[in-house]
């Protein structure tokens, strides 16, 4: 706590005295002499290593400044910070303090070397519901050395065209309002579950400002335009007579507090999210409606084996927790495919471990949706999801989990009934992969049934791609 408020020349003795006592009990008193002396103030704070990465990229991760009582508490923070970036190699030397002057004040070094972070990667890929394909990608992070991201990414198969191309900017002309812009053409026809085919082209430029007085959250404007055109097989068939190059214009708010640390993998923090977009009417487009969601995720360290806070690379035991919620407004007509929520499974729509691809309906469990396809009564207006679990982070690219997990979805909002949930349990594995985090996990469907009604729990594996949990 000492160190927290600058007095780390604080120092501190146990006195122990002997107090007068019966023949039978002895008893001493104990104290603490504290001499405070004066908190230490930063002096300067240099940065050591960077040989490509500009030094004012970095700095914007340092939550401390020349003037300001030290506080080892923001020293920690700032080293997880310049972690998070993910362009100097791990483990990372723990940050030095060296005393400043006679008055005890200090100056702060933070070392840092350099790795390669632009890549190239192609291969083959295989997924559940675009068969066998393959992939071909540009991805810099840090472009020029100054924490800007460009991505060009192209996939193709037999059931898959994708071109994707984003480019982002953490701070636009040196200011701390971040900026990104994303264009895409995808032309995709899922076999998950009979969905069929759609053709979607469009982009989306984004804004996000700074909440005075609090580091990690940030507001986010954003407009989007995409338009879309199905194929006539499938599921999406069936409204592909009625949208002949459709148009969604949205505009979207999103309020974000992120404090995780130790990304892809968190080991700590959390992050809460509230999105709301506003779709048609006065935008234009061919339907009207509004969608919110919201994510919640929190992670704490329960145990280490190996190295400690700063320079450490040891293995982490951690408790994570998640909530996500959704609600749509209005119609989204022929968008309800991604508009609107479907649940269960891990390859399309809201994860749910242990059961297959749009089992979950407002009606309840489909034992069938695996054999005879997604059905548009599939698709629901609401959703809600929980999760639970227990994760060792042995690197900052492998992670071993177990999870408990349930949720439903609704037709309507006002039909949101948290004790009606659908549970599921297992293990899992995540990696890094080219792609992104890549990972296997089993879950164990609690409440499947069979056609009949019957109970009929059983396991259930799952690849998945991205982001996880």
């Amino acid at each position: 706590a000492y160190n927290d408020e600058g007095y780390i020349y604080a120092q501190i003795r146990p006195v122990t005295e002997r107090a007068g006592a019966s023949d039978s009990v002895r008893t001493v008193n104990l104290r603490w002499e504290i001499e405070e002396r004066s908190p230490a103030i930063i002096n300067r704070i240099e940065i050591s290593g960077n040989d490509y990465t500009h030094e004012s990229c970095i700095r914007e991760q340092i939550v401390l400044a020349p003037g300001q009582v030290f506080n080892r508490n923001y020293l920690i923070r700032s080293y997880q910070n310049i972690g998070n970036l993910n362009f100097f190699e791990t483990p990372m030397a723990a940050p030095e303090t060296r005393p400043r002057g006679e008055q005890g004040d200090v100056d702060i070094l933070f070392h840092v070397k350099e790795k390669r972070t632009g890549n190239v990667n192609f291969g083959a890929s295989m997924g559940q519901g675009t068969g066998l394909g393959g992939f071909v990608g540009l991805d810099q992070p840090n472009l020029l050395g100054r924490c800007k991201r460009a991505q060009l990414q192209w996939q193709f198969g037999r059931y898959i065209n994708d071109f994707n191309a984003t480019f982002s900017d953490p701070n636009i002309r040196q200011s701390r309002i971040s900026g990104s812009t994303t264009a895409y053409h995808t032309r995709s026809r899922f076999q998950i579950a009979q969905l069929g085919g759609a053709t979607r082209t469009g982009g989306q430029v984004q804004l996000g400002f700074p909440v005075p007085n609090s580091l990690y959250t940030r507001l986010f404007v954003s407009y989007g335009g995409e338009k879309v055109k199905y194929a006539e097989n499938g599921l999406l068939g069936t409204v592909a007579d009625r949208c002949d190059n459709c148009f969604r214009s949205t505009l979207g708010f999103t309020a974000q507090h992120d404090t995780r640390t130790g990304l892809p993998f968190p080991a700590d923090g959390g992050m809460q999210s509230f999105n709301a977009q506003f779709n048609g009417g006065p935008l234009g487009g061919t339907a009207a409606f509004q969608r919110y969601t919201t994510d919640l995720k929190s992670y704490a360290p329960i145990g280490r084996i190996g190295s400690g806070l700063l320079g450490g690379s040891g293995m982490v035991f951690v408790v994570g927790l998640n909530a996500k919620a959704g609600a749509v407004f209005g119609n989204p007509g022929p968008f309800f495919y991604s508009q609107a929520f479907s649940l269960g499974g891990t390859q399309y729509g809201e994860q749910l471990r242990g059961y297959n691809e749009f089992s979950i309906t407002p009606s309840g469990y489909d034992p069938s949706a695996e054999g005879t396809g997604a059905r548009r009564e599939s698709f629901g207006n609401a959703y809600f999801t929980g999760s639970a679990e227990l994760g060792l982070r042995v690197s900052q690219s492998l992670y071993l989990n177990t999870f408990f997990e349930g949720g439903n979805v609704w037709n309507r909002p006002r039909e949101f009934d948290p004790t009606r949930l659908f549970r599921a349990a297992g293990f899992g594995a995540a990696t890094l992969s080219p792609l992104g985090p890549l990972g296997v996990d089993i879950g164990y469907g609690f409440d499947r049934t069979d056609a009949a009604g019957r109970p009929a729990p059983g396991w259930k594996l799952h690849f998945k791609l991205g982001q996880f949990f």
